[in-house]
């Protein structure tokens, strides 16, 4: 199963999240700020990071500059954000624009992983996706 990590402040959102992709058969961590996220993403083995932009603390640009740095190797983000201008979009694999549809949100994370929740056969060539 394909783990997922997303990160939010806000928790109501969080839920939403966790709860959509995992009916679409994802296993998914969720961590409420950019700090806890950091913290989880390097005890975890995550295929694809989710992350708001603007969050108290370490912010979403913050989380993705720490996960290109990091020793695990290449990580897709997608960044989301009611301000998606915000974006160093250099860090991100695509930025989505709240709110977002959880359709586009799967689409894109089936594109960016690879292949489907279930672990299935190779989508197609990875590329950077900005609906």
């Amino acid at each position: 199963m394909v783990a997922l990590l997303v990160i939010d402040d806000d928790k109501t959102l969080l839920n939403l999240y966790h709860q959509m992709l995992k009916r679409q058969g994802y296993r998914v961590h969720t961590a409420d700020s950019g700090e806890k996220g950091i913290r989880m993403f390097e005890n975890g083995d995550y295929a694809l990071v989710i992350t708001d932009l603007v969050m108290g603390g370490m912010d979403g640009n913050c989380v993705a500059d720490y996960i290109r740095q990091s020793e695990k190797g290449v990580v897709p983000i997608i960044g989301i954000s009611g301000t998606p201008w915000k974006a160093h979009v250099r860090h991100f694999d695509a930025v989505m624009a709240k709110p977002v549809s959880m359709k586009d949100l799967v689409a894109s994370i089936r594109l960016l992983v690879g292949c489907s929740s279930e672990g299935g056969a190779p989508l197609g060539v990875r590329q950077a996706v900005q609906p």
